[in-house]
């Protein structure tokens, strides 16, 4: 009991700080509304896929805030990274949007699992799951499990999710959490028309355009899984992390899912 009590504790001063982080950087500046700027941006064939954000939302953190660090410090110069943009909120489409980060060789210890927990705008926990972890250093992706019957994100409202990184199973001291703000906004007629009649790739860009930044990522990683080896998609897979200052992760090997435990 004392050491869920401890673990609570914990995890709950590690939140604190990072929502601390994700509000002081713009306190004092006023969020614009994104839906309002998104439009029907056209799109040239073979030009750099880049994301363009809209607003002045809230600034987080991409590296994990915690205690201790060993076990995410990388042996390069690459360490444990979302790959979201500096910027809150990040937007999608959908109801249950993939997150991406980055696993590095660990020098010394390495990751034991993760747990992500979605909070709704009055903090209450509506989504808490562990995962399991592959031990093969890469860009991963956290697929969140559908359910018909309950709706993940309602649209137009604001969640805040964290991940927590277990790097000992048994010292809770030793937890890193990293998290941002995930919004479902709908896309205006002209936009939702220019989608339906894109290509994937076409649609990638899009999105990116248009400051829909979950739903660009996960369609290139798709088509980068599927086709590997083209130069083009390799291309547009730079462009993409390198518009949000993610460039040092760009040749990192795109891996799978994680599975839940």
């Amino acid at each position: 009991m004392n050491h869920r009590i401890i673990k609570k504790s914990l995890i709950g001063i590690l939140f604190s700080t990072l929502l601390l982080w994700m509000n002081a950087t713009t306190a004092q500046s006023q969020s614009i509304p994104v839906e309002q700027n998104i439009d029907s941006t056209k799109i040239v064939p073979g030009a750099p896929i880049k994301y363009q954000h809209f607003g002045n939302g809230r600034r987080m953190s991409r590296l994990p805030i915690g205690v201790r660090e060993h076990c995410l410090l990388g042996r390069d110069k690459n360490h444990f990274t979302v790959l979201v943009p500096e910027n809150n909120p990040v937007l999608t489409t959908v109801e249950r949007p993939k997150l991406f980060f980055y696993i590095p060789k660990t020098a010394k210890t390495s990751v034991k699992g993760f747990e992500l927990i979605l909070h709704n705008a009055n903090e209450q926990v509506i989504y808490q799951k562990k995962y399991k972890v592959n031990q093969q250093p890469g860009i991963f992706s956290l697929d969140l499990p559908a359910d018909k019957n309950q709706p993940l994100l309602e649209v137009e409202q604001e969640y805040n999710w964290y991940l927590v990184i277990k790097c000992n199973r048994t010292d809770p001291s030793y937890d890193q959490v990293v998290g941002g703000t995930v919004k479902q906004i709908v896309p205006d007629k002209k936009l939702t028309s220019k989608l339906k009649k894109a290509s994937p790739r076409e649609r990638a860009a899009l999105y990116a355009a248009n400051g829909i930044w979950y739903d660009s990522l996960t369609i290139l990683a798709q088509l980068r899984r599927q086709r590997p080896n083209d130069a083009a998609l390799q291309t547009d897979w730079r462009s993409l992390l390198e518009s949000v200052k993610l460039g040092n992760i760009v040749s990192e090997t795109l891996l799978g899912e994680l599975e839940t435990e």
